[in-house]
């Protein structure tokens, strides 16, 4: 039995994905479908929720075993196939490619197809450029202080290194 995911983006409208993935294929193997065609950093935690018709999160699919939760075991993306979770159309899954910034791409089951068989998820259609993962292990040039900012300006308020030591005296002479 095949799937047919549309994938979809709330941040770039012009951005779809198809995929068709076999019931026996796990999540794990759709998560890296996904992020080949997207270009993501496979190093970066993402998870998958089962929704509902009004896209609310339900049951998580997660990477790694969460051992902070003792009375309930997560399912695991490696573990899990698709067709154990998902049988109707329509049925919709939010995956969460970017976990700290809380970005999401909406995935949605649009067709079930019962004599074919895949052995990995394909990708059947990618139009327009998929929304931008964050990656936490780079800096956000939005924070990186500019020379001439007013943040700059506060530490250059009391005057020149030069000045104070007219000022002071010479560090090395109070010592």
């Amino acid at each position: 039995m095949v799937f047919k995911f549309r994938v979809i983006s709330d941040r770039v409208e012009d951005f779809v994905l198809h995929i068709n993935a076999d019931a026996n294929n796990t999540f794990f193997e759709l998560h890296e479908a996904i992020q080949v065609a997207c270009k993501y950093d496979s190093s970066e935690l993402a998870t998958f929720f089962i929704a509902d018709e009004e896209w609310d999160k339900g049951l998580e699919i997660t990477m790694f075993e969460n051992s902070s939760s003792k009375q309930y075991k997560p399912l695991l993306m490696k573990q899990t196939t698709l067709g154990h979770l998902l049988k109707n159309q329509e049925d919709k899954l939010i995956y969460t490619f970017d976990v700290i910034n809380q970005k999401s791409l909406y995935i949605q089951l649009n067709k079930i197809v019962m004599d074919e068989k895949l052995n990995s998820p394909v990708i059947s259609y990618n139009h327009g450029l998929a929304p931008v993962q964050s990656l936490s292990n780079r800096y956000n040039s939005d924070l990186l202080v500019d020379q001439d900012s007013e943040f700059q300006n506060v530490f250059t308020d009391f005057g020149e290194l030069e000045d104070l030591n007219m000022i002071y005296g010479e560090i090395g002479e109070v010592m």
